[in-house]
């Protein structure tokens, strides 16, 4: 995914540019909604695709994907990816999925309990900070360990310290 850069040194801008290919009679009928809207096509395409989404249930409760970006999204993306993991594991690629484990697995990030134990299932003891500030690192380890049959959790000391 591109992201624009605008003309200001170091700023980025807030969308992305996507190629799609569409049939050409859904190309015609955007046109025509852009012309009702008085829209440009894209931003025809952009609410097309936002009132897709906030119509889009998860779950017989009626929970929406809109009301669950609200909760995933972050412009970190090692925040996003744990947002995802906790909130729709189901929606995981196999590659996030094994990054998601390597986390789990991976005693450094977790907040201990007093016997010296952790639980990657209790989510409040995730230190979400030392996930992103060895994001690198954490990509590498999984890379390098992607044809191991299991999970190989990152240790201490493939970590830099702070």
């Amino acid at each position: 995914m591109a992201t624009k850069t605008s003309k200001r040194t170091g700023e980025t801008s807030t969308t992305v540019s996507v190629g799609i290919r569409i049939d050409p009679k859904i190309k015609f009928a955007l046109d025509i909604m852009g012309r009702l809207q008085k829209r440009s096509l894209t931003a025809v395409i952009e609410w097309a695709i936002s009132q897709s989404i906030a119509n889009q249930t998860l779950d017989h409760e009626g929970t929406t994907l809109s009301s669950m970006l609200d909760k995933v999204w972050s412009t970190d993306e090692s925040y996003r990816l744990i947002n995802l993991a906790i909130h729709m594991p189901e929606a995981l690629t196999y590659d996030e999925l094994r990054i998601w484990e390597t986390i789990k697995e991976s005693r450094y990030f977790w907040v201990e309990y007093p016997d010296g134990t952790y639980s990657s299932d209790d989510y409040e003891r995730l230190v979400h900070f030392l996930v992103s500030s060895n994001w690198t690192q954490l990509l590498e380890h999984v890379e390098r360990h992607k044809m191991s049959p299991t999970i190989v959790p990152i240790g201490n000391n493939e970590l830099i310290p702070f």
